[in-house]
């Protein structure tokens, strides 16, 4: 199956499997792109930004299901019609499965082997070896469709297991728990029901439900129930009952393709029908999956390459689509309060998402940020706290700081509109200074010590020396904002706290030949021993999370003028972060700490490292295949991340500033709002010739490497000069770094 998979991946574009995807944009996109390896995509149909994903769900190797449901080598139990991609940890998800069999019914024993697995663009297809029944989907908003082609012989059955979802080791208090599950067999077309989850992931003690309501374009000539093991034919009724799993089946007499759509809901059964009535009227497979294509094909269409191979536009347009599947729009399906404001679920994690995914999202969809944003700031209007993270309509778990504050204050002084400001504002204070009931839920863990003593100890809170990190940048966007919003004394307040870094700087520290590191602190002020640059670095606290103090004492995008001045200078900076790259396990670009750190080089004059660095490290860890991704793909965070890279610009979230890197095409056009489109060429490019030498915008020379919000979002045209040997250019007129140059 393996290699089947791969040589699909080898002929996109230029051959899809399945139904044929028509649209340039559409037909470049691999789903199956990051699928193993860790970047645990999801490979199965939908529309984005869609609440419904359906697709597969394997027997797992380990002893955790991949939140996605896919791996290399699991049978399939079925497709459940929720997941999340890209993502790692405990399960969440996995409900309402269902699965064509032939034969006897046995819901306990119903997986099989797969063959001849394909995906495209609003398309996941295989085979059912064991029962050799062919399965094709496709999906739409809320509602999937699916097409099972069974044998001519054998009885052919349709399996709705009602209680299914993911699983995780206990131990790590991420598995998910059922609490309870209905299914009715309304008619011999109808089959409707719920699944009712607590726990995941995001840690929740709370419960949330997902209904569905399911018809088929042929009639069953016999069906069941069954809760646990006990098979009941003929029933047509479960309602709660013991936490034991519980299901139906239709049993069909005729052996044509049988037709299955499926509406699902965070609110009733009753929602869940109009969901589908009003998104797949029929059964028109072909017009379901046009329909999604379009979609993508319109979104996928804000950026445009020219000069790119048939790979590097497949591995491209499929970063880009990964990068539209969360978070996941429930507007509609809110199940806590009512409002008029977009509902926006699965930020999986803003820890992850807000260095990239909310920047880019602002340049070539900012209806779509404005809708997260403004979701995010009614999240805190009714429930009182921003979340780091959020899945299943509850908050959980903190990653690291409060960085729903780089959400919003990015929306901000990018100029988008329709956002409540003053609310915004807020629920940024309310995370600056507020202690929160549970920090793992939302807010900041350690804040008295934050509050107290400018830095959180040892003592105060798990993963303290990062958290202490972020929440000095996440003092600096309350500070922006506040001086956007004319709150004079609140932006001098947190400016000074967004300096805060500096308490746990030991200037005397040394490691590889440099000298001056950030550090754990204990309460009394004492440092952490033992102690080295390359220790505590964990994904459960300790005292830094996902990275170590080599990349944590980069982490100063509110001041890196600052930062290079307190490292002994440009020269001394440059020739640091060379030996950052340089030495294994400094630096992991599959994790979010670092994203910046190629670009740092432009703030000492050196934009010429920051490309050959951003070049280089694309190169050894983004191609196409399954294994394309380094790692999780962190809800599209490592795609937006080479998103920018390959167009050649990079933002430094929260702020208006973009860093100009190498651009890997020819030309870049990014089609912006109001019919405006922002050019960026690249003059001479060559595999050689990686180095900006020179440069215009707008027809006029700009001896920067870097650019504001406001010069792009008019539309232009930037020109790159590009060279086999790094020149001059740029080396004088450094970035904005200090809010007095803004």
């Amino acid at each position: 199956m393996k290699s089947f998979v791969r040589l699909a991946a080898a002929l996109l574009p230029a051959l899809l499997l399945g139904p044929l995807s028509h649209g340039q944009f559409a037909r470049s996109v691999d789903p199956m792109l990051g699928v193993s390896g860790g970047g645990n995509v999801f490979p199965g149909p939908v529309v984005p930004f869609g609440m419904i994903k359906p697709g597969p769900d394997m027997i797992p190797t380990g002893l955790n299901d991949p939140n996605a449901g896919w791996n290399d080598n699991g049978e399939i139990r079925g497709f459940s019609q929720t997941h999340v991609s890209g993502t790692g940890g405990g399960a969440k998800y996995g409900n309402i499965l269902v699965q064509p069999t032939t034969g006897a019914v046995t819901p306990l024993d119903s997986a099989s082997p797969r063959a001849d697995e394909k995906a495209a663009v609003g398309y996941y297809g295989v085979k059912l070896a064991r029962y050799g029944v062919g399965v094709d989907i496709t999906a739409a908003r809320r509602s999937a469709l699916y097409r099972f082609t069974y044998p001519q012989s054998g009885q052919a059955n349709l399996l709705f297991d009602v209680g299914h979802l993911l699983l995780a080791r206990p131990a790590h208090g991420e598995s998910q728990f059922l609490e309870a599950s209905n299914v009715y067999v309304v008619s011999p077309t109808v089959v409707e029901g719920s699944s009712s989850v607590t726990g995941g992931w995001n840690k929740q003690p709370n419960t949330y439900t997902v209904y569905f309501y399911a018809r088929t374009d042929t009639p069953a000539a016999s069906w069941g129930t069954w809760r646990g093991d006990v098979l009941q034919p003929g029933n047509r009724s479960l309602s709660d009952g013991p936490k034991s799993k519980s299901g139906a089946w239709l049993t069909f007499a005729a052996h044509k393709p049988v037709l299955l759509k499926i509406g699902i809901s965070f609110v009733s059964v009753e929602q869940a029908r109009k969901n589908l009535d009003a998104e797949i009227p029929g059964f028109d497979f072909a017009a379901t999956q046009a329909a999604t294509v379009a979609k993508w094909n319109k979104v996928l269409s804000a950026i445009d390459i020219k000069g790119a191979t048939p790979e590097q536009r497949q591995i491209f347009y499929t970063a880009l689509y990964h990068t539209m599947m969360q978070p996941t729009d429930r507007t509609g399906e809110n199940p806590l309060w009512t409002s008029n404001e977009p509902y926006y679920d699965d930020y999986y994690a803003i820890w992850d998402i807000f260095r990239t995914s909310g920047p880019l999202l602002t340049l070539i969809a900012p209806q779509r940020e404005t809708d997260i944003v403004r979701a995010l700031v009614d999240l805190y209007r009714n429930e009182g706290w921003l979340p780091d993270a959020r899945a299943g309509n509850y908050n959980g778990r903190t990653q690291g700081g409060s960085n729903a504050e780089f959400m919003l204050t990015d929306a901000y002084v990018k100029d988008l509109k329709g956002i409540d400001w003053q609310t915004a504002y807020k629920a940024e204070v309310q995370d600056a200074e507020a202690t929160p009931p549970d920090p793992e839920e939302e807010g900041r863990g350690g804040i008295q010590d934050w509050l107290k003593l400018g830095y959180v100890s040892v003592e105060g809170f798990d993963k303290p020396t990062s958290v202490s990190m972020e929440y000095a940048a996440n003092d600096f966007e309350v500070a922006l904002l506040a001086k956007g919003l004319g709150k004079t004394a609140d932006y001098n307040k947190y400016l000074q706290r967004s300096a805060n870094w500096k308490n746990l700087w030991d200037a005397n520290m040394s490691e590889g030949g440099f000298k001056g590191f950030i550090r754990s602190r204990h309460r009394d002020g004492s440092w952490l021993t033992p102690f080295t640059a390359m220790d505590h670095c964990s994904w459960n606290g300790d005292t830094f999370y996902e990275g170590n103090s080599w990349t944590y004492s980069f982490f100063v995008p509110q001041d890196v003028a600052t930062l290079i001045k307190m490292m002994g200078g440009p020269e001394t900076f440059v020739n640091r972060l060379d030996a950052f790259f340089a030495v294994p396990d400094r630096y992991d670009v599959g994790n979010e700490p670092g994203f910046l750190n190629p670009y740092l080089y432009n703030w000492a004059g050196r934009p010429d490292k920051t490309a050959s660095h951003v070049r280089q490290i694309i190169a050894a860890n983004y191609h196409a295949g399954l294994s394309g991704l380094p790692g999780n793909d962190d809800s599209g965070a490592m795609s937006s991340w080479f998103i920018f890279g390959q167009m050649g610009i990079f933002p430094n979230a929260g702020q208006d500033v973009y860093v100009i890197g190498s651009p890997a095409y020819a030309e870049t056009t990014l089609h912006l709002a109001g019919a405006k489109d922002f050019v960026i060429e690249a003059k001479n490019l060559s595999a050689d010739n990686i180095y900006v030498t020179a440069a215009t915008l707008n027809g006029k020379p700009l001896d920067r490497s870097w650019l504001r919000h406001r010069e792009i979002v008019p539309g232009g045209r930037l020109v790159l000069t590009m060279g086999s040997k790094p020149g001059h250019w740029a080396e004088a007129n450094l970035p904005p770094s200090t809010p007095a140059t803004r």
